[in-house]
């Protein structure tokens, strides 16, 4: 048996990037991890329109589906406030870390098998900030 990588851009109304314009939680589609996954990690980027100033952060976490928790109809997904936080990225240089555009690839403990990757960008009713990711799925063959 072999170990192989897989992959698939993280989509945001099937769109491969996502301009944020308010300070109000993103949320990507959903995205379906292979039965065969060992191993994940996601790749994050970031990029201010313009000149970044302090506080031009975009926070990253993953909500969950383990399927219809409720019993009523369909998935449900991590609220808000517990999803799982995975980065914090920070496009003004002056800071440590803190970089225009922003990138990171993180490791990624498959809680389940759906997910969506949020995001929540501080001052991006200022500064508009575009935001991408890539899933990386190690699988099992």
């Amino acid at each position: 048996m072999a170990l192989t990588h897989t992959q698939t851009q993280i989509t945001w109304s099937s769109a491969s990037t996502k301009s944020v314009t308010s300070a109000t939680e993103v949320e990507s589609d959903v995205m379906t991890l292979d039965a065969t996954c060992v191993a994940l990690s996601i790749q994050l980027s970031t990029d201010t329109t313009g000149t970044p100033s302090a506080g031009d952060t975009a926070v990253f976490r993953v909500k969950w589906s383990t399927g219809d928790v409720l019993a009523d109809s369909g998935d449900d997904y991590d609220t808000s406030e517990y999803a799982t936080w995975i980065a914090t990225l920070d496009t003004l240089a002056t800071n440590t870390p803190g970089e225009d555009p922003a990138r990171t690839t993180v490791p990624v403990i498959a809680l389940a098998t759906k997910f969506k990757l949020t995001v929540v960008c501080a001052n991006s009713a200022t500064h508009n900030m575009t935001i991408a990711a890539r899933m990386d799925e190690q699988r099992f063959a």
